[in-house]
């Protein structure tokens, strides 16, 4: 297995395994991926903005090595399910849908 890195507007975002470039390729096109892409966000801006090209290339020696020593450590953890189709963010990102801004427990009513 190959890992690759899907690239946006110059910046390396995600790496994931493959075992060939066609399957990397079909990888991009995987909904899940692209929702998260789409959602996830760096310095408050979408990872991908659902239009720009998102480009495939080889992990650099680094990134492979960040995706390696993260999916060992996903495994010594115990944590359950395989590991096919592994990916990690090659940036720090935050999932705003994991927010809930209309919680009822945190309004003043003035009591």
């Amino acid at each position: 297995m190959t890992v690759y890195v899907a690239e946006i507007s110059g910046r390396g975002i995600v790496a994931f395994d493959a075992a060939t470039e066609d399957d990397a390729k079909a990888r991009l096109s995987d909904k899940g991926l692209r929702r998260d892409l789409h959602v996830f966000q760096n310095q408050g801006r979408s990872l991908w903005d659902g239009v720009s090209e998102i480009n495939l290339r080889g992990a650099l020696p680094r990134e492979a090595e960040a995706w390696q020593a993260s999916r060992a450590t996903a495994g010594q953890s115990g944590e359950p399910g395989g590991h096919e189709d592994w990916r990690i963010f090659l940036l720090p990102v935050v999932d705003p849908s994991q927010f809930d801004d209309n919680d009822d427990d945190d309004r003043d009513d003035g009591d």
